[in-house]
């Protein structure tokens, strides 16, 4: 099978322009290779009453689909990698977990891209009825030096006080493309909690998009990323709120070295009829070194009055008083700097529930600094 899409090279989007990504990335965009993933990625899941399929399986979701029909969906950055999901996906999950149904255990998927499955194209999606809690943590690798390429869409709705808990651990190597789209619909005191850990690919580019619908909705993000030799990072967060005393926050904590650029657009957006609401949204990035590139665009709109928003965003090389203390109690300068780095991300890392994923991250920030 063979994809081809000159359209991607022509994308509207003044973020990619900055960093030269059409114009160096997507501007022969092709897929030659056969687009089936022959692995196993559904690692564990607590056996329950949740549906929980292979997309790649006959599934008659078609009455599932009311909850997205007739939903605005704002594409954002991604609108030609989401229609490329939709039509040749050939991995991801079908999740429906019933009524009161709370799961302890998450659910694990993992994909471990090779030579052989070079490319993983990954549609998710999940539906949680009344009162029921899951969470689901997938977790993208690569082995030896395969040039992989990753395009994700994951869709959400969730019913009245169900929580939705979704980790993604993205950890590809330099060769590698990532793209990953999430789109959210939360109905009445829903929560969605987040946590997106960037420490990988040539290419990595995450859309967010979360619809606070109805009454006391929440919306949580988190995430971290670190970006070292030449490697591009695009990040875009859009929280609308419209349902009254909806509440979000948006925190990201991020690390830059070598001659890698970032671009974080975060936005808040406080609908008509979405009094009451509060949103939170906070971007700190950790400059290793002089030659990268770090741009924060966190944006506020607003269509009601009765809001409260915040916005802050902040880039700087690490404090010399810190670095001097630490290489005093022995510490060489790549090593202080690690620890520096760690120390910001831990807020973020301790919310993960798998502990040997915790080791991983911890493992992959060591390899990047200090055996760089």
């Amino acid at each position: 099978m063979k994809i081809e899409n000159t359209a991607l090279n022509t994308l509207p989007v003044i973020t990619w322009r900055w960093l030269k990504v059409n114009e160096n990335i997507l501007n022969n965009f092709k897929i030659k290779e056969n687009l089936t993933y022959n692995k196993d990625f559904i690692k564990s899941y607590e056996i329950s009453d949740i549906t929980l399929k292979k997309m790649s399986s006959d599934i008659d979701y078609n009455q599932y689909l009311k909850y997205f029909n007739n939903k605005k969906e704002d594409f954002g950055v991604s609108k030609e990698f989401i229609d490329l999901a939709e039509k040749y996906y050939n991995s991801g999950i079908f999740i429906h977990i019933p009524q009161n149904i709370k799961l302890k255990d998450p659910i694990k998927i993992e994909y471990k891209i090779d030579k052989e499955n070079p490319v993983v194209i990954d549609k998710n999606i999940i539906i949680a009825e009344e009162n029921s809690e899951i969470t689901i943590v997938i977790d993208y690798s690569t082995k030896d030096d395969v040039e992989a390429f990753h395009n994700g869409l994951t869709k959400i709705y969730a019913k009245k006080n169900s929580v939705i808990n979704i980790v993604k651990l993205q950890r590809l190597n330099d060769n590698s493309k990532h793209f990953d789209s999430h789109i959210a619909f939360e109905g009445y005191g829903a929560k969605v909690n987040s946590i997106q850990i960037e420490l990988g690919a040539e290419i990595s580019t995450t859309n967010y998009i979360n619809n606070l619908e109805e009454e006391n909705s929440e919306a949580n993000i988190s995430s971290i990323y670190l970006a070292d030799g030449k490697r591009y990072i695009d990040l875009s967060y859009l929280i609308n709120h419209k349902g009254r005393r909806s509440i979000s926050n948006i925190e990201t904590r991020g690390a830059l070295k070598d001659n890698a650029k970032k671009i974080f657009k975060g936005t808040l957006n406080f609908k008509k009829g979405a009094s009451r609401s509060k949103g939170i949204e906070e971007e700190y990035a950790i400059l290793l070194d002089k030659t990268v590139k770090a741009d924060a665009i966190p944006l506020l709109l607003c269509e009601e009055d009765d809001v409260e928003g915040q916005h802050a965003a902040s880039a700087g090389q690490i404090d010399s008083d810190k670095l001097f203390y630490l290489m005093s109690r022995g510490l060489d300068e790549k090593e202080a700097k690690k620890l520096i780095v760690e120390a910001s991300f831990t807020p973020i890392i301790d919310k993960i529930p798998m502990e040997y994923l915790k080791e991983e991250i911890t493992k992959e920030i060591h390899r990047r600094i200090v055996n760089a």
